[in-house]
């Protein structure tokens, strides 16, 4: 349930700071500008970027703040067919950590964008927390409750899938537009804590933290297709803000 948002913002943030480090040009000193096709450099630069500015944004590229960034709304409907199946609201959470990931491997860029980029990063601790409402049931127990949440995602991989287009918009005027955002996940490990369930009931509450922090990878596989949803479409609009500042011809060398 809170996986989602929380892997979601992980992995937008991540690929937020691979826009910024093709915006090369504009950023400030120690952001080198890369070849379209050099791996390493484009690995390297997201790793500065993540480290120089997630906690503060990037003004220039309307990036806003990363670490830590602010969820206004989230929602998720029931899945009748789940065993996790919930309605579940986040409003104005935080997410923190991504600050501390790091970008293991990154695909390079081709000219014409035809070729998928894959990202594969680490994130040692992220933390989602914030208001939320939920009701439904999730596994054996149904669950109510209206309070603060604590969502806590241990040595997280994550292998994401981007497909770019360009968009013409004059000569020497080429801008990359995402189509599409594909993720795969794998945490060590996934914590969950909430007050406010069961009307503040005590034992109802320990008995439903007791199964979900145990059976926490069966809740987290269950989840895993809208996981890939509402990355999708985080993903799509930090992206699609920062890589329509400036044309690629621009942002990379070699192009």
């Amino acid at each position: 349930m809170m996986d989602k948002k929380a892997f979601a913002l992980s992995l937008a943030f991540c690929l937020s700071c691979l826009s910024c480090l093709v915006l090369a040009s504009d950023l400030p000193a120690g952001i080198q500008k890369c070849s379209i096709m050099d791996e390493n450099c484009l690995r390297d630069g997201m790793n500065y970027v993540i480290k120089n500015f997630a906690r503060k944004g990037i003004k220039e590229l309307n990036l806003v703040q990363l670490d830590p960034l602010l969820i206004k709304k989230f929602s998720l409907g029931k899945n009748p067919k789940s065993p996790v199946n919930i309605d579940l609201t986040f409003t104005n959470a935080n997410l923190l950590g991504l600050g501390d990931a790091q970008v293991k491997k990154v695909t390079p860029f081709s000219k014409d964008l035809s070729r998928e980029i894959t990202l594969e990063m680490m994130s040692p601790r992220i933390t989602l927390t914030g208001p939320y409402v939920i009701d439904g049931k999730v596994l054996i127990l149904p669950i109510r409750g209206k309070g603060d949440a604590d969502i806590v995602l241990q040595q997280c991989k994550v292998h994401a899938v981007v497909k770019l287009r360009p968009v013409s918009k004059g000569p020497h005027q080429t801008f990359a537009e995402v189509v599409e955002v594909k993720l795969f996940l794998d945490p060590s490990r996934v914590t969950y804590k909430f007050t406010g369930l069961f009307n503040g009931e005590k034992a109802p509450s320990e008995n439903f933290h007791a199964l979900v922090n145990e059976s926490w990878l069966e809740v987290f596989n269950e989840l895993k297709a809208d996981i890939s949803t509402a990355m999708g479409l985080i993903f799509k609009s930090i992206l699609n803000r920062t890589l329509g500042k400036l044309p690629l011809e621009q942002l990379f060398t070699g192009v």
